[in-house]
């Protein structure tokens, strides 16, 4: 296989650990064709942030910390959902709420949560005839009315339907439909129908859907590599909340680069929109160029 650099092989390791696998150096060194000294470096980089990978039982390999869940846990687990649930409000809290409380018979909440999502309790319907179909793995036939286009109803038929999803705080559902993927925007579909014919899922979706930066992503595109450069009042937020794959390196002048993968640029221009000017491409330049010419044209 070609040679992985440092920050895949980090995102390659953190994401099989989490998965449950526990991992040897020797077994790796044989599978990526790379030195056994490589990745030993690797571990110990990894071990030294706050990832949770320790050595299994065994001394050699290496897996994740099992955190032990008190009851302590729970209820704070539960307290938190709840604070989130009244953030939704509306219905979604009402029906929330009793599933909680059959879990604890009081909340006296020390949580204060302010989730930016969008009202959708009046989709709960059509939210659970999705789970329903889901989970059953049955296509579905839908109509479709875009904002824009408010006279303009189109009817899809066979949709295959895969996650109810959230990218910046707004719901979509994630489906194939004649092979092709259509992220349907959830508050815009009118009515649903499920239909009989079951269908299989396709998990690399799935798994592309879970490496995604945002709503813009493309399950067709092959991911490429972009390189971003922190200025330093923006680096202590990427350590504290990090997204999907990064690779954080510091540099001596308090600056860091920020290398992440994707598959569409406007997965990345959204990031860059959100933390101007502390932000800029170092590669592939073009598309810093092409942000650019984008900026400028606000402008004028």
């Amino acid at each position: 296989m070609p040679s992985l650099l440092q920050h895949q092989r980090h995102n390659l390791i953190l994401e099989r650990l989490h998965n449950g696998e526990t991992l040897s150096i020797t077994a790796l060194a044989k599978e990526w064709e790379t030195t056994p000294k490589t990745l030993q470096r690797d571990f110990k980089k990894l071990m030294e942030g706050n990832y949770g990978i320790v050595r299994a039982q065994d001394g050699k390999r290496f897996t994740i910390k099992k955190e032990k869940v008190s009851s302590k846990d729970v209820l704070s687990t539960i307290q938190l959902l709840e604070s989130m649930a009244a953030e939704i409000g509306g219905e979604f809290y009402t029906k929330t709420q009793t599933t909680l409380r059959k879990l604890q018979h009081y909340i006296d909440s020390p949580f204060y949560t302010r989730i930016d999502v969008e009202q959708i309790s009046d989709k709960l319907d059509l939210i659970a005839d999705l789970e329903e179909a889901i989970n059953e793995q049955k296509r579905v036939s839908l109509t479709y009315k875009r904002w824009y286009r408010p006279k303009q109803i189109k009817t899809y038929h066979h949709v295959e339907p895969y996650k109810i999803i959230i990218f910046d705080g707004f719901f979509y559902l994630l489906t194939r439909y004649k092979e092709h993927t259509i992220k349907f925007y959830l508050r815009e579909i009118d009515a649903l129908h499920i239909e009989e014919e079951r269908f299989e899922k396709d998990e690399v979706l799935l798994e592309k859907m879970e490496k995604a930066q945002g709503i813009w992503f493309d399950p067709k595109a092959e991911p490429f590599d972009v390189t971003l450069l922190l200025e330093s009042d923006a680096i202590v937020y990427f350590e504290r909340k990090p997204i999907k794959g990064q690779y954080l390196k510091k540099n001596s002048n308090h600056t860091a680069e920020l290398t992440v993968s994707i598959t569409n640029k406007n997965e990345i221009f959204t990031i860059l929109k959100k933390w101007l000017p502390q932000i800029t491409i170092i590669e592939p330049y073009a598309l810093q160029e092409e942000f650019e010419e984008i900026l400028n044209g606000y402008l004028q």
